[in-house]
């Protein structure tokens, strides 16, 4: 599942890329480039699973505004590099 990504998506997805790796992050955005990326499926237990291109991430939502978690952001970079085409 490929889509073109938004303006705000691409910078989005610029900075989980970023090194020294992004602090600033807002799990908002995050989840919004996600969404556009991937499909989405919400599990029973709130845990959030995206899947692209045969690749499968599962998340338990943010509680909190920011995505400071440096080990949950290197998961979301080393899934979408594992699902690009």
């Amino acid at each position: 599942m490929e889509t073109q990504m938004s303006r705000i998506h691409q910078t989005t997805y610029n900075a989980v890329f970023q090194h020294p790796v992004a602090r600033n992050l807002q799990w908002h955005d995050v989840r919004s480039m996600l969404n556009a990326l991937t499909d989405v499926t919400e599990e029973h237990n709130g845990n959030l699973r995206f899947t692209r291109n045969g690749e499968t991430l599962t998340v338990h939502p943010r509680k909190h505004k920011d995505l400071s978690d440096i080990h949950e952001l290197m998961q979301i970079r080393h899934f979408l590099e594992r699902s690009s085409v």
